[in-house]
């Protein structure tokens, strides 16, 4: 069986707008989240499917690079193909277009879990028989563990509600992002626009879990790299590590 590419197109919406006009970071997570979930069900590997077999997709890691940020009134395009397996791990590809134009591209890797019992397993038997399509990668897979920060520059808590539930019941992988982000000082997304987003999840967070978030900030040339850390609050286990980039606004 060969897999197509999976093209959606989706709306930006007025709730997915920050203060500039331009869709913020996090919907466009959902966007690719979206997309993959709408694929893997064509695919009938869905988390549904997986679901009634007591198993789940699980992201492990995510890497979006973006040339600018849609607007409002735009569409974003999505073309997503899964890429290959890597042991335990899937792999999926993204592009992003928004007026005719190539705007970004991430790529992605996925395990499944039993639900169970917590741990991985090996993916579904029909995903070693898939064909997938002939397309370069859109970005490298350099899934190497991400650093974390050694000082905190920035710094914040949370405590995981019942609304950052996923499916699995538990934070979903956006949340992370958004937790992440909001160590930042608001200065920051006011002068700078967020360009490249590599994250890595280490650990899942549930129900009441305490959440703290550090940020330490580094100035390249006229790039701001930032390093990030989600840990439980209480253990000191790290949840997610992420880095992001930023570059002035025009």
């Amino acid at each position: 069986m060969t897999a197509d590419v999976w093209t959606e197109s989706i709306p930006v919406r007025s709730s997915d707008l920050t203060p500039h006009g331009t869709a913020s970071v996090p919907a466009l997570c959902v966007y690719l989240q979206e997309a993959a979930g709408h694929h893997a069900d064509d695919l009938d590997v869905s988390m549904r499917r997986l679901q009634d077999e007591d198993r789940a997709w699980v992201l492990s890691h995510l890497h979006l690079e973006l040339d600018r940020l849609p607007e409002m009134d735009e569409t974003v395009t999505i073309e997503t193909w899964p890429s290959g397996l890597e042991g335990l791990y899937a792999t999926r590809e993204f592009v992003l277009s928004a007026a005719d134009e190539e705007i970004g591209r991430a790529t992605s890797r996925w395990f499944v879990i039993d639900t169970e019992r917590r741990r991985p397993v090996r993916p579904p038997r029909s995903l070693y028989d898939l064909e997938t399509p002939d397309r370069p990668l859109p970005l490298p897979h350099d899934f190497d563990d991400l650093s974390e920060p050694d000082r905190v520059d920035h710094e914040a808590s949370w405590r995981a509600r019942y609304h950052d539930l996923d499916l699995n019941r538990h934070v979903n992988s956006v949340r992370y992002l958004e937790w992440a982000l909001g160590t930042l000082p608001d200065d920051l997304f006011d002068t700078h626009q967020c360009t490249e987003v590599a994250l890595q999840f280490r650990a899942e967070a549930t129900l009441g879990m305490p959440v703290r978030a550090t940020a330490q900030t580094e100035a390249s040339s006229n790039k701001r790299i930032v390093r990030h850390v989600l840990i439980h609050a209480e253990t000191e286990d790290p949840l997610a590590v992420a880095q992001t980039t930023w570059t002035p606004r025009s």
